[in-house]
């Protein structure tokens, strides 16, 4: 039986599907809701990577953008101006682009499967996903070589290392570490503790310009509501309000 974990960004929440396509061929996909922003929380994630790891999942999918789709969105989407960003950093450091940047990429997932402390190979690999608009498997490397691999690089590696992606900080800053997010707190140590190699990218952008619009709309129809609750405390808006201030309440503690 293959196990599926899709990571759906929303809070609190862990649904398992299963679909049968017959008799003998079963997916189960189990879809884990989390905040995007856990650098204030005390809880003990571990606990909950111990949970997902009892699924014994095959794949993990990520909120990321396959790379393919980033260039059919236009220039001024928000998630290809992030990305974009980090793209333009990580070239700026590192100028060359091999030829066959793909074949690349597979001799090296090959060989950090075989043996995963092949220090420098993992940085090149980093290297040629952020080429290659891999936004997913570019943050998840970082995150491996940050956690795991960078207290046992020797000075060269270190200098290296440097050279290549800057320092921590700059790393931080650019927003492709992200200590507080769902990423950095469970899936990436889950995908790294499963021994799995790469995450799977689950996203779509295509409707962001009507989404934007319709959360436009709510975000009025919320402040009307919220204004006409200031003026009424008895008020069904006021009832409404205290309920979802009791659930932020619920989701930040």
């Amino acid at each position: 039986m293959k196990h599926i974990l899709h990571l759906s960004l929303a809070f609190f929440l862990l649904v398992e599907v299963a679909f049968k396509s017959n008799a003998q061929n079963q997916i189960e996909i189990v879809i884990v809701a989390s905040s995007h922003d856990n650098s204030k929380s005390t809880q003990n994630f571990q606990t909950i990577i111990d949970k997902l790891k009892n699924f014994k999942p095959d794949m993990v999918f990520g909120e990321y953008l396959p790379a393919e789709d980033y260039s059919k969105l236009a220039d001024d989407n928000w998630a290809k101006k992030a990305f974009k960003n980090k793209v333009n950093y990580i070239n700026k450091l590192n100028p060359e682009s091999p030829k066959n940047i793909s074949k690349l990429i597979k001799k090296n997932e090959k060989a950090l499967a075989s043996f995963p402390y092949y220090h420098k190979t993992r940085m090149n690999l980093a290297v040629e996903y952020a080429k290659t608009w891999d936004r997913g498997n570019f943050d998840y490397q970082i995150f491996v070589l940050e956690n795991y691999m960078k207290a046992k690089f020797g000075k060269e590696e270190l200098a290296e290392y440097s050279k290549m992606f800057g320092s921590t900080d700059s790393l931080k800053k650019l927003g492709v570490i992200r200590p507080g997010s769902e990423y950095n707190k469970i899936y990436f140590p889950l995908i790294y503790q499963l021994g799995q190699n790469q995450i799977y990218n689950m996203d779509c952008q295509a409707y962001d310009k009507p989404w934007g619009e319709a959360w436009g709309k709510t975000d009025s129809l919320y402040k009307i509501m919220e204004k006409k609750a200031k003026a009424d405390s008895l008020s069904p808006e006021a009832k409404t309000m205290s309920a979802i201030d009791r659930y932020w309440s619920f989701s930040k503690a």
